[in-house]
């Protein structure tokens, strides 16, 4: 379904480099295609500038409840963040799910998802460091090594460069293989990892 819209929910302390590999991908292949077939917005909880763990301050586009809905919301978070659950932010993904929604995220924030109730009864990733908790504080979850899941409506992916690889297969399912091919190579990212294959050697 093209044109398709994301809404990047940032959280503080959230990995700037899963958040900067899902973007980049849609960016070249909407420059290879010469039309936008992808848009993306940032948001916060409150609409205010976000710091990256590595220090960067992020000024976003709107706050999380004034967000359009778009197609897919993915949560990004990083360190520590079992500390970002908060009341509003459960709040407002539920809302954005009850209303048809896709629902994902990068690195960690599969955690805060968790806390929202929306991967109960689907399969989820999340960065390798926080595999054995979520699964111990969550055990209703299947939780797996993949590099990235794709269950229905739901999607979490680790961290590092994983969420290139999530976005090469969107890519590649919605324009065409070839399209995600080029993307990749223009990013010389060599080949497609594929969801299932190991985050770690």
């Amino acid at each position: 379904m093209l044109p398709r819209s994301f809404t990047f929910l940032l959280v503080p302390d959230f990995s700037l480099m899963p958040f900067t590999a899902a973007i980049e991908p849609l960016r070249v292949a909407n420059r290879m295609e010469g039309q936008a077939h992808y848009s993306w917005r940032t948001a916060s909880a409150d609409g205010q500038s976000v710091r990256a763990s590595n220090g960067t301050l992020v000024q976003v586009d709107t706050s999380l409840t004034d967000a359009p809905p778009g197609h897919a919301l993915i949560l990004c978070a990083g360190l520590r963040a079992a500390d970002q659950k908060r009341a509003p932010i459960r709040a407002a993904l539920r809302h954005h799910a009850r209303r048809g929604v896709m629902i994902g995220s990068v690195c960690t924030g599969s955690v805060l998802l968790a806390d929202a109730g929306l991967l109960d009864g689907h399969r989820c990733t999340v960065h390798w460091e926080e595999i054995e908790s979520l699964a111990e504080n969550y055990p209703a979850l299947t939780v797996t090594r993949s590099l990235f899941e794709i269950d229905r409506d739901r999607f979490t992916c680790s961290g590092g460069t994983a969420p290139l690889d999530l976005m090469l297969h969107f890519i590649a399912a919605d324009v065409g293989k070839e399209l995600g091919a080029r993307v990749a190579d223009q990013m010389l990212h060599h080949s497609a990892r594929q969801a299932s294959e190991p985050q770690r050697l």
